[in-house]
Order: structure tokens, then sequence, then C-alpha cells
């Protein structure tokens, strides 16, 4: 019997090895042709016509980080206090709302396009920042994943601190905050990674103005002798904003795996 469960996991750890280098392959491959350049590697040249020579690359890039982190931090500003009166809150058509936005939740972005468009139109943001901030940045997901960390904070501990403060704004900073820091850094991670590659919103929502779109639509129309330096440059947030929340998203996991 324990020959056989070594042998299991040898094979699971061969499994995941394997699928492992599949995935890493193409990075490692990318992150090698970005120092070629004119026949020459090792070579930076890739890197100085892409950052110096190009200012296109730049001025997308860098609105891809200002919409990428404004969905975020608004993402995470309207979920939290949404998340704690859905878990902790009672009122009559509580249940039946977050329904809705379950529903809302599983609707594809095909389905939403035609009211949102209408909406932004009739407000008059079409083509302008905040018509690529505003549909990310209202996330359904984000409501119910906080929720679900939410619903299993212990009610004794909202009682004691209700009895040493009616502030509810305290209550959500001082305790039930720190309880879901883990969920908080998982669901910025997800929600960053989803507004830096989007590129449905950018092409219909600002099609007239091409100058504030992110750098995930205008990827492609870079020259082809930075295109590897580029992919390196554009991976090089996610992989940072991995690093920087991987001990949150380990506790998700976890969260989710236990049932805590």
């Amino acid at each position: 019997m324990t020959r056989f469960i070594k042998k299991r996991r040898w094979a699971a750890k061969t499994l995941l090895l394997f699928f492992g280098i599949i995935f890493i392959a193409p990075v490692l491959v990318t992150l090698a042709l970005s120092f070629s350049f004119e026949r020459r590697f090792p070579a930076l040249g890739q890197y100085g016509e892409l950052l110096i020579t190009n200012n296109a690359f730049l001025r997308f890039f860098w609105n891809s980080v200002f919409y990428s982190l404004c969905i975020m931090l608004a993402c995470i500003i309207i979920a939290f206090p949404l998340g704690f009166v859905f878990a902790k809150v009672k009122f009559p058509g509580g249940n039946a709302l977050f329904f809705v936005y379950i529903i809302a939740m599983m609707l594809p972005f095909q389905a939403t396009l035609l009211p949102n468009y209408i909406q932004l139109r009739d407000f008059r943001m079409l083509n302008t920042p905040l018509a690529l901030i505003l549909p990310l940045a209202l996330s359904p997901f984000a409501v119910f994943l906080l929720r679900q960390f939410i619903k299993g904070i212990p009610a004794e501990l909202l009682d004691c601190a209700t009895l040493d403060t009616s502030s509810a704004t305290k209550i959500l900073w001082h305790v039930v905050l720190p309880q879901v820091r883990a969920a908080t850094g998982a669901l910025a991670v997800m929600v960053f990674c989803e507004s830096w590659n989007m590129v449905e919103p950018a092409l219909i929502f600002a099609a007239k103005n091409p100058d504030i779109h992110p750098l995930s639509v205008r990827l492609g129309d870079l020259p082809p002798q930075v295109s590897f330096s580029a992919a390196v440059v554009y991976m090089a947030p996610i992989l940072f904003l991995f690093l920087m929340f991987k001990e949150s998203l380990a506790a998700s996991m976890e969260h989710f795996r236990w049932g805590k």
C-alpha cells in the first residue's frame, strides 16, 4: 500500500512538472528572444528601441497602468461594503437582490455591451477614460467573493466591536478588513489582471479616441523587431503583482479548500 502511494505521488509530481514546463516554455522563449537584436545575442537593442525610441509604447503602457489601478481601487472600495451588507445585514429582499448579483456575474460581456454603451452615450462618457473604468469597476464577482469571505466572520466578533463603537466605518476598517485581507489581496490581483488584459471595452467604448487605448489593444501595432521585448514588459506588472500578493492568493485558495 505504501509503495502504491509513493508511485501515485511520483506520477502526480511528474505530471505537474510536465504541464509546468509546457506553460512556462513560451515565457522563457519570449524572454530569451527579447535579448536578440539584429542577429546579435545577447543584446539590449530591443529594449532600447522600445523604451527610448518608440514613444507610443510608453504612452499606451501608462494608460494600462492608470486604468488597471483605478479599476482595482474602485472595485475594492465599492465591493467591500456591499459584500458586508449582503453577508451580515438582514433586510427585506436581500437574498433576492444577491441572486440578481449572481445572475449579473454569470452574464458574458456581450450580453451587457449594449446597455453599457447606451448609458455611457447618454452620460456623454464615450471615448473618455471613464468609459473604460466604470464598466469594469462595478464588478458583481468582486461583491460575491468578498461576501463569501465576510460571511465566515463570527457574529460574536462584530457584536463585541459594536459595543466599543457605533461607527460602521470603524467596524469595517478595524475589524472586518483585517479578517478578509487575504481575499482583498487576491481580488486585487484578479481585477488588475482582468483590467490589464481588456480589449473589447476599449475597442467599443473608445473607438474614436485611440490615444486613450490601453497597451493590450495596441500591442499588435508595434514594430516586429521589438515584439518580444514588448511582450516581456507587458508581462512584468502581472508577475510583479503576483509575487507581491502570492501569500494572499495561497491563503484564499486554502480558505475555499477547507471551507473556512
